[in-house]
């Protein structure tokens, strides 16, 4: 990937809307570490890539509105909203993000906060038990 960081993380937020667990994976280095919020940390490009794989087979495809995306070198912070369904109800959560990148253009660290507990409330919402 020759893209800037900006682009390369534009990019991977607007592949959500229509999402492929390989696809998204295809943005990570092979050693990319994920600080999923307060879920946990997954370490390595096949991690990742499981853990995305999971979560689609529960949630259909979301929409990214990006809020802000800064950019200084190979450091990008973003404040998007995730929009997604479970069951058809619609699933609502703020995000805000920090992407690294390496010189090759894939992502290293993708480092999230959100409230969790407003996103399981509302999956509970929806019908589906969430794991505690």
């Amino acid at each position: 990937m020759s893209d800037s960081p900006e682009w390369v993380v534009r990019k991977f937020l607007a592949a959500w809307a229509d999402p492929k667990a390989d696809d998204l994976g295809e943005f990570f280095a092979d050693d990319a570490v994920w600080v999923d919020g307060p879920q946990g940390v997954r370490r390595g490009a096949d991690a990742i890539k499981s853990e995305l794989a999971a979560q689609l087979g529960v949630f259909a495809g979301a929409t990214v509105d990006v809020r802000s995306l800064l950019s200084d070198g190979r450091t990008v912070m973003a404040e998007y909203v995730s929009n997604f369904s479970a069951g058809g109800n619609p699933i609502s959560s703020v995000v805000m993000a920090v992407f690294e990148l390496g010189a090759d253009g894939r992502i290293r660290q993708w480092r999230e906060a959100y409230d969790l507990k407003s996103v399981t409330d509302q999956i509970e919402a929806a019908g589906f038990n969430v794991p505690t």
